[in-house]
């Protein structure tokens, strides 16, 4: 088991990172493994948790976080979604001042339909409470956040669930015996519950209920879970009031100033679904559309966290030095940003600034990855070094009709995967990367992903991986 190693440069040179490695060296062999895989798959079905209705990936190969780096993620993570919370806030304003041709608004032009449910809509909230960024660790305990999420990133409960099974199995207890890990809500399965019904009482302490909404079945992945979860909870006492409820958006109606789903009071509205799927003119929506202009009633993220910094775009807004000055950004914001969010513009304002597509077409682009601006699970995802001059050509038309973006790639950090052979019967190495959660404005902890592929996504085939957030050791 000597090929089954963490290859991770930012993290190397600590004796705590080692000393997880060769446990899981000595720990590692096939059996040890095939009975930890075992374990958690029972664990995850015990507890009725699918990926959409297959069973969830897992990776048995933990990603190991320093907890020192982490803190430098949450404070880099901080200072962006407050960026983007002003970023929404100005165009607000710029639209209830009617200046529809502002610097906001051509920026989001491709949403233009979306733009009066953006400014009608009535908080109380900051615009994101839900945020997770696609991160990949560099070197010197850098960070680089390759998306932002603010629509409706998932992970909130089953990653925990996936944490615990792994650390519960022998393999698991083996490769953390005596490590003292740190715990954020993201690490406890009913860490989003708790957070959902504090924010739902904020808003109408009376019926604090909460409605999670999908849209035709669409992206039901851990809605049963969440509903479990608070029906637990309820049980043991430890949420005094309020319902979780899961529907429809198309079964929203609203009387007074609130919200109702199924004749029962919502305070608070998760919508879980693509916003691609989104038409604000289909009057079956109505009910829903006007339960965010209610004063009782709020969405956990609002409709400019749903469409605007949930798209690809949203990190061209922040890198872009040509804005450092219109959302007004400190020297400290400025500094965080260039450090921990990669070169990122609009297609076409990369086009016209190299004079044409020659320039992409030439070897940079094996130093830059296309992404539409919209989509989720990795669709629409060009990289550079893995598509021809000729695709790379049409790659950069087609994410251009998509609004999309030019990004500098990141340096993906690999691995060694436990578990798994590629075809030519070695170990095979997998990408890995990190998810940053925040609850409001709080650091809400870590998740993982891996994959085989560059493009790193459970949607796509890769899987979640245990994170473990290692404590300095103490002398």
């Amino acid at each position: 088991m000597s090929t089954n190693t963490i290859e991770h440069s930012a993290q190397d040179v600590s004796p705590q990172i080692e000393q997880i490695k060769r446990r899981i060296q000595v720990h590692g062999d096939d059996e040890s493994l095939q009975k930890a895989a075992r374990l958690i798959a029972d664990n995850l079905e015990g507890h009725g948790i699918t990926f959409e209705g297959r069973d969830l990936p897992v990776s048995l190969m933990p990603t190991v976080v320093l907890a020192e780096d982490a803190a430098n993620l949450a404070r880099s993570g901080a200072c962006v979604r407050d960026v983007l919370n002003r970023a929404l806030d100005l165009f607000v304003e710029e639209h209830r001042q009617g200046k529809l041709d502002g610097p906001m608004h051509r920026f989001f032009t491709p949403y233009y339909k979306f733009w009066d449910l953006i400014a009608a809509e009535q908080r109380r909230l900051d615009h994101i409470q839900l945020m997770r960024y696609d991160a990949v660790s560099g070197t010197q305990g850098r960070w680089s956040f390759m998306e932002t999420n603010t629509g409706c990133p998932g992970g909130v409960i089953h990653c925990a669930r996936i944490r615990d099974a792994w650390m519960s199995t022998p393999f698991g207890e083996a490769v953390c015996a005596g490590e003292d890990l740190a715990e954020f809500a993201v690490d406890r399965p009913e860490g989003f519950v708790k957070f959902l019904a504090a924010k739902a009482a904020e808003i109408d302490s009376d019926s604090p209920n909460i409605a999670i909404l999908n849209s035709h079945g669409v992206h039901t992945n851990e809605l049963e879970s969440l509903r479990r979860c608070h029906a637990e909870l309820r049980e043991q006492g430890v949420l005094p009031a309020g319902e979780l409820l899961l529907g429809d958006i198309r079964d929203i109606s609203v009387e007074g100033d609130r919200g109702y789903l199924r004749g029962k009071p919502v305070a608070l509205i998760y919508n879980k679904l693509p916003a691609r799927l989104i038409d604000p003119d289909n009057p079956e929506l109505r009910g829903w559309i006007d339960a965010s202009m209610c004063g009782r009633t709020e969405f956990l993220n609002s409709w400019g966290a749903t469409f605007l910094t949930e798209a690809k775009r949203a990190l061209a807004l922040v890198s872009d030095p040509e804005w450092n000055a219109f959302l007004e950004l400190t020297d400290e914001e400025i500094a965080i940003i260039q450090e921990s969010v990669p070169y990122t513009r609009l297609v076409e304002d990369a086009v016209a600034a190299s004079e044409g597509h020659a320039s992409l077409l030439t070897g940079a682009k094996n130093s830059l990855v296309l992404k539409a601006d919209l989509l989720t699970r990795g669709s629409g995802v060009y990289i550079g070094d893995g598509t021809s001059r000729n695709d790379w050509a049409k790659a950069v038309a087609d994410t251009r009709a998509k609004h999309g973006v030019l990004q500098v790639k990141c340096d993906l950090p690999t691995r060694t995967a436990l578990g798994v052979i590629d075809p030519s019967g070695a170990a095979a190495s997998e990408y890995f990367g990190v998810d940053a959660f925040f609850f409001g404005s709080q650091f809400a902890g870590l998740v993982s992903r891996s994959h085989t592929n560059q493009v790193f996504n459970v949607g796509n085939g890769g899987k979640e991986s245990p994170v473990l957030i290692v404590k300095p050791a103490e002398f």
